[in-house]
């Protein structure tokens, strides 16, 4: 069964809206049986999703999105050395690293599954450190056509997320208002760029395959990279 990979927390701050129990709790009310924290920057709520998960039935997976210097990338722990090589790239971004993430990872990514749509990264992390565990990351919309001719390019596999900032869709307006005070700016001026899509919630699997006909195999990856 499909897997979201790609998931934040209240943790990810002016991003995220949902708690870890609330995450959880509406992973396993629609039939998920695994689901993923990657809060940008940080692994803060690591502990707190963890027991969520255990709690609600469901199989944590522990990751983080990185951003930093132009390029990002959603790293999941695979193991015990993915999970410190993990939290070292955190440090080095927040240290303030002027390396890229595909050279802070290129020679410490042990145990790292890496999802990322960012042109450069992928061309570069696959020119350093090669193609293992790397994947093109396709989030719905028009965008994902040209990620997806990027992943041939580079001979990469494919892997559906979507992306999500909140456990359920009426809670998009409170991210609208978390991405308006952390910028400091009012709704009514809020860049439409600034926001997340209105379909960025922990979806039924049904409702995100509607977003892929034409690419069955991104939404088996996710379920293949959540088994590892």
């Amino acid at each position: 069964m499909y897997v979201h990979l790609h998931v934040h927390s209240h943790f990810s701050f002016g991003i995220g809206v949902s708690s870890p129990d609330a995450l959880a709790e509406a992973a396993a009310r629609r039939g998920f049986r695994a689901l993923a924290c990657t809060d940008t920057n940080g692994v803060y709520g690591a502990v707190e999703f963890q027991r969520a998960c255990t709690a609600a039935g469901i199989r944590p997976i522990l990751g983080a999105r990185l951003e930093s210097d132009g390029q990002e990338v959603v790293a999941l722990a695979a193991d015990e050395r993915g999970w410190a090589a993990l939290c070292r790239a955190i440090t080095e971004i927040h240290w303030g690293d002027p390396r890229s993430l595909s050279k802070i990872l290129a020679t410490d990514r042990e145990g790292l599954l890496l999802l990322s749509r960012n042109p450069e990264f992928l061309a570069e992390t696959v020119r350093l450190s090669g193609r293992q565990n790397l994947y093109a990351e396709l989030r719905p919309g028009s965008c994902r056509h040209e990620t997806r001719a990027l992943a041939r390019r580079l001979g990469l596999p494919v892997v559906a997320t979507n992306g999500v900032v909140a456990a359920n869709p009426e809670e998009w307006s409170r991210h609208r208002l978390l991405r308006a005070i952390a910028l400091n700016t009012t709704l009514s001026a809020l860049p439409a760029s600034e926001l997340w899509p209105q379909r960025a919630w922990l979806c039924p699997a049904s409702e995100l395959s509607r977003h892929f006909p034409d690419c069955p195999e991104a939404l088996r990856a996710a379920e293949e990279i959540a088994g590892a």
